[in-house]
């Protein structure tokens, strides 16, 4: 019996990444005579701390309770990329239970004593990568918003960016009812009455779809509607547990003077 630990990263990765992990883990599981119990799939950051893994937590709880005795995972990397710190303690739990971890792409086996250095080696070559990775999406985010360019990802309703541009403009079709439902917010109106009024004039989303209260709020909540460029930074909760919060700036040029959206 075993357990397949399956990580996909949403910024790198696409849906069709955690159906191959599973085939290929379940192929290996079925060469080690090994049946898989339980699938947990995770689709977050592995490196940044505060965040909360619960897939995670919950596959290497299973294994310290004694419910599997083998925990598959299709790269060290995806089980974390946090270093040798958090690696060699999963490891030192797991050959305290006579347990086992099989990073199957990578060829390691902890119940392989002459294993353990390469776990090492490997979990601060995944920390490594994922710090310059870090540094760089940083560094590009702060030009982008000093040149006022678009971060990336579809902008909101109301706004465009076209092919060969960095900056987004008004979306014609869209603008005029983008506009007034901002109005009507500001206004203080109703999300609710907001949307009643567009889907009575025939008003539809970009997807066609009829307005409901919870689509304006979405909206309202959008950083980049309100000319916004969304900025994590790291606190502590009042639990004392290491967060990650989303502030806003604006897209600010040279002499800190906001750029139009």
């Amino acid at each position: 019996m075993c357990d397949l630990c399956l990580r996909r990263s949403t910024s790198q990765d696409d849906k069709t990444t955690l159906h191959a992990q599973e085939r290929d883990l379940r192929e290996r599981a079925v060469r080690e005579g090994l049946t898989a119990r339980k699938v947990w799939k995770e689709e977050l950051s592995a490196f940044e701390a505060g965040v909360e893994r619960e897939e995670f937590d919950s596959a290497i709880s299973a294994v310290l309770a004694g419910e599997v005795r083998h925990l598959l995972v299709w790269r060290l990397d995806r089980l974390s990329r946090r270093g040798m710190g958090q690696v060699d303690q999963v490891l030192d739990q797991f050959d305290s239970k006579g347990a086992r971890l099989l990073a199957h792409m990578d060829g390691l086996d902890s119940s392989i004593p002459q294993h353990r250095g390469l776990f090492a080696w490997l979990a601060e070559q995944a920390r490594s990568e994922s710090y310059n990775t870090s540094i760089r999406t940083r560094r590009t985010k702060a030009e982008k918003k000093f040149t006022g360019a678009w971060p990336g990802g579809q902008p909101p309703y109301g706004l465009r960016v076209r092919k060969g541009r960095t900056v987004t403009e008004h979306r014609p079709k869209e603008y005029a009812t983008s506009r007034r439902t901002a109005d009507g917010l500001l206004a203080d109106k109703a999300a609710g009455t907001i949307s009643d009024e567009l889907n009575a004039e025939g008003l539809t989303t970009r997807r066609g779809g009829r307005w409901r209260s919870s689509t304006i709020t979405q909206l309202a909540h959008s950083p980049a509607w309100a000319g916004l460029m969304p900025v994590h930074d790291r606190h502590t909760d009042e639990r004392g547990r290491e967060r990650w919060r989303a502030t806003d700036e604006p897209l600010t040029g040279p002499e800190d003077i906001p750029w139009a959206v």
